[in-house]
């Protein structure tokens, strides 16, 4: 008895070793992705590209990342140049979606803002409303970065985007767009003031005074600042800006160096000659040699008379640096 049931040990164990196999593939098998699915997100340091969009309050901007600046990494990565990647989501070999980080996975949601998504401040996709956006310009071979017009200041939060080979099984080959948006206000100085009386009498506001705010909108010091403001055909302009913070970027200069005249509507005008009578109102006046901007009263403005004087200083080669003044005046 003893030796039958050692053979039948003996044969169930010959058995169990001829039915095993040498592919590792009949072992563990990886989850080979439908079409219906949204595959994981394998973690790669490497195909992670960050990007920080910051945006001004008040003067909202797309910006655009140019995929070319990129090339090299989207080659390690994905094994192709930029015009073969996006070529290849034209033919179906690349696929380009939203990346949803608290779940570890690809979004697979449709588009909801042209070729790309709303994201609401946790990051997520939704179909409309977002705080932020991101969207493939295919001819421009770029992504497009934007907030709403009118988004309030403090706005922190990250979308997710990303190229990945389409390959029948997953996402693994890959390279992906974290972008932290961010919308500040650094450079908004509100202030009362007072001109004092006297035709063309002004109250000059020291720039040395907003250092630090100079220092987060242009990224120099107050006095590199205020050389810079001494000539206008430097880079950086004054502009005047309505009730609604839009900018008046196509009048001249009307008074003295980097200045403007300013009529009893709000808008720049010439000198008249006449004073209040005829319609001028005060003037903003870049005074560089005294390391002030001065706004002064036109002959004749009556006394107690109260003005909202708001203006930019602002780069000419990028919009988005910027430093505005809202100075509430009290005409003595």
């Amino acid at each position: 008895m003893k030796k039958n049931i050692l053979y039948i040990a003996m044969a169930c164990i010959a058995l169990g070793f001829t039915a095993c196999s040498d592919d590792p593939e009949d072992a563990v098998s990886k989850h080979v992705y439908g079409p219906d699915e949204s595959p994981y997100l394998r973690a790669d340091a490497d195909a992670t590209i960050s990007l920080n969009a910051e945006f001004r309050k008040g003067h909202v901007t797309p910006k655009t990342v140019y995929l070319k600046d990129y090339a090299e990494q989207i080659q390690t990565k994905m094994k192709m140049t930029v015009d073969d990647m996006l070529a290849g989501i034209e033919s179906g070999k690349v696929a380009f979606h939203s990346i949803n980080t608290a779940r570890g996975i690809w979004d697979m949601s449709a588009m909801t803002k042209g070729d790309g998504w709303w994201y609401n401040n946790n990051g997520a996709v939704v179909s409309n409303d977002g705080v932020a956006s991101i969207e493939l310009d295919k001819a421009a071979k770029a992504l497009v970065l934007n907030v709403p017009e009118g988004s309030a200041a403090g706005l922190s939060m990250a979308a997710n985007v990303g190229f990945a080979v389409v390959n029948g099984k997953d996402y693994d080959q890959y390279v992906r767009f974290t972008v932290n948006f961010s919308i500040t206000d650094p450079g908004t100085i509100i202030q009362d003031i007072t001109i004092p009386a006297g035709d063309y009498a002004s109250y000059e506001f020291d720039l040395t005074s907003i250092e630090n705010a100079i220092n987060a909108c242009f990224g120099m010091t107050s006095a590199d600042f205020i050389a810079t403001i001494a000539n206008t055909e430097n880079d950086i302009a004054m502009y005047l800006a309505d009730d609604n913070g839009n900018w008046d970027t196509t009048s001249g200069y009307t008074a003295g160096g980097i200045g403007l005249w300013v009529d009893v509507d709000h808008k720049v005008c010439n000198w008249s000659g006449n004073g209040y009578a005829a319609g001028n109102f005060y003037y903003i006046e870049t005074h560089a040699d005294d390391k002030t901007v001065g706004i002064g009263r036109a002959p004749g403005v009556p006394s107690g008379t109260k003005a909202k004087v708001h203006f930019v200083y602002a780069s000419k080669s990028d919009a988005t640096r910027f430093i505005e003044f809202v100075l509430n005046a009290t005409f003595e």
